[in-house]
């Protein structure tokens, strides 16, 4: 997994287990909270990406 892809990935897992973690309280929450997160940094990285692969820099 040494893509730049798998790598944001395994980070955003990693960021949004812990934010979970530390800004919920009951594991239901927890896991739902925490995949928004993970789907919502891994989108926002991808749509990123492809902005700054247009732009001419």
């Amino acid at each position: 997994m040494t893509s730049h892809l798998g790598l944001m990935a395994l980070f955003a897992f990693f960021v949004s287990a812990t934010f979970a973690t530390l800004m919920r309280d009951t594991p239901r929450e927890q896991v739902r909270f925490g995949s928004q997160l993970f789907a919502g940094f891994v989108v926002g990285g991808v749509a990123l990406g492809w902005v700054l692969y247009v732009l001419p820099l």
